[in-house]
């Protein structure tokens, strides 16, 4: 993931002022047809890095779901409700994070550079705090094995 966004980064910074939004819409064309390609490329490359991410963060919090019901079924008197629900939380996060789209906005054909790296940034963000959503919903679980070990 961080191989990919670094190779994203350096895409951008070598393609200066070459990305835009949507080279479709009619009232923000790009005139340059290379830079209409690596527009829509490094869109999908945005909204791919998101994907998978976020595909990558459900098949996590469905083992920690697993795992919370092995538990619960080998050792009744173990509490689960504070670990299911940051594991409920975390898979709300992930999935309104999976339906967002990331689309570089810019004004004209100058500001292109900088709609791209907002954008980037953004997802980044995003991703970040979903991440910890999943990592607080991954302590929980942890807490209650140790629960679960002590009984």
């Amino acid at each position: 993931m961080k191989k990919l966004l670094i190779g994203l980064s350096l895409f951008l910074l070598l393609t200066s002022r070459v990305l835009a939004v949507d080279a479709t819409r009619s009232d923000r064309q790009i005139r340059d047809e290379k830079k209409q390609q690596i527009l829509e490329h490094v869109n999908q490359q945005l909204n791919l890095i998101n994907d998978r991410a976020t595909k990558a963060m459900l098949k996590h919090l469905e083992r920690l779901q697993s795992l919370l019901i092995k538990i619960k079924t080998r050792v009744p008197a173990v509490d689960i409700t504070v670990a299911q629900k940051k594991i409920d939380e975390a898979k709300t996060a992930v999935e309104t994070q999976a339906a967002k789209e990331y689309v570089i906005e810019f004004s004209n054909e100058s500001g292109l550079r900088v709609g791209a790296s907002a954008a980037k940034t953004k997802l980044r963000a995003d991703i970040k705090a979903v991440r910890e959503k999943v990592r607080l919903a991954r302590q929980a679980v942890v807490d209650v094995l140790k629960a679960a070990k002590t009984l």
